[in-house]
């Protein structure tokens, strides 16, 4: 059953005219008639509107039940392990006729098809197979409601035309992604000024991107340990303390103090979970490293510090940005938080008796 079908069975259903099925969409009488002839489909962000219109699902827009969505999911995974591309095609190709309305077996046979477009197996002339693969990921792009089933179905039409050097028609695939595909389109983006041989926009893109996602791993991170400490999980609050510490000394080379202050708060974060869960000696390496970063902060001088300078090996293009510092922290306050669950140790006062001193000579 089509999906005109499904709009004029369901309109019917509640008792709607063309005319007012279309008053309520904010569209033209004609395009509800063209519709339902199947001459076109509704834009994407129609299906969500026809979907609350009629009280039903969007899977329901293309005539699918529960039942079908299980049917097209074990027919994919089936297919996935056909032994050769030539039976996954077929196989494929015999399930989306009885589920000719189904995006996901759409996106599984276009995948199928690029492959046989690279290859030269699958069965068919490579270009016809390349051909294959748009016409079902536009169909998709035209008629799906599924936000990450079209951005699946843009991507590989990216794909096939970064592949085949039309760079310009990639990128305009890759900008109808939605935000949440953010992924798809960097390394989309990316793989356009490879092939182009643009290295110099390459590395400047790269370079930027690379550091905003190394930053907004370092938060999540850090956010996710403060959650699970607060959610009474310090070992797992531990783990991403951990895993965000390791993070931030990931573009070290050449400049082993690099981005300092936030290996110095990354320190005092693990002494926290270490005093929580009594771990006196994972928490006294913490407070350790963390007068460490101190003192580096308190040695690096003033002034403009900008990222390209402090980090050329991996930040070369990005002139305009300054690396955060901090200077002369008074390491020895904070240590004493530290005071009552170390009481009389003598690595521990040992410890605060350095930043003492640290403090005078300062």
């Amino acid at each position: 059953m089509s999906i005109g079908t499904n709009i004029s069975e369901l309109r019917r259903a509640k008792g709607l005219t063309q005319q007012q099925l279309a008053e309520k969409l904010g569209v033209s009488g004609q395009s509800v008639s063209k519709w339902e002839n199947d001459v076109c489909a509704p834009d994407v962000g129609q299906f969500p509107l026809l979907a609350e219109l009629f009280g039903v699902s969007i899977d329901r827009l293309y005539g699918f039940r529960l039942s079908d969505g299980e049917e097209v999911r074990t027919l994919v995974d089936k297919a996935d392990r056909c032994e050769t591309l030539k039976e996954n095609i077929a196989m494929l190709k015999s399930g989306l006729e009885r589920f000719p309305n189904s995006p996901q077996l759409k996106i599984a046979l276009a995948t199928s098809w690029l492959s046989a477009w690279r290859t030269g197996l699958g069965g068919v002339e490579k270009e016809e197979a390349r051909e294959k693969c748009m016409a079902l990921c536009r169909e998709v792009e035209r008629s799906c409601g599924d936000r990450a089933l079209v951005d699946s179905a843009l991507d590989l039409m990216s794909r096939a035309y970064r592949e085949s050097g039309d760079f310009e028609t990639a990128l305009a695939c890759l900008d109808r992604l939605s935000v949440e595909a953010y992924g798809l389109r960097l390394v989309g983006k990316a793989d356009v000024l490879l092939r182009r041989g643009d290295h110099a926009a390459l590395e400047r893109f790269g370079e930027r991107e690379l550091l905003d996602l190394w930053q907004s791993a370092y938060f999540l991170l850090s956010a996710l340990s403060d959650a699970c400490a607060a959610g009474e999980a310090p070992d797992k609050a531990l783990a991403f303390a951990d895993a965000g510490e390791r993070l931030l000394t990931l573009f070290d080379a050449g400049c082993e103090d690099f981005f300092s202050a936030r290996k110095l708060w990354a320190a005092e974060k693990r002494a926290s979970l270490c005093m929580a869960r009594e771990d006196r000696k994972g928490c006294l390496e913490a407070l350790s490293r963390f007068v460490d970063f101190a003192e580096q902060s308190k040695n690096a001088g003033s002034g403009r510090h900008l990222l390209s300078e402090r980090n050329p090996l991996f930040f070369s293009s990005l002139h305009e940005v300054e690396e955060e510092w901090i200077s002369a922290f008074p390491a020895a306050l904070l240590l004493k938080k530290y005071e009552a669950f170390f009481g009389e140790d003598e690595a521990f006062l040992a410890l605060r008796k350095k930043t003492e001193k640290s403090g005078k000579d300062a």
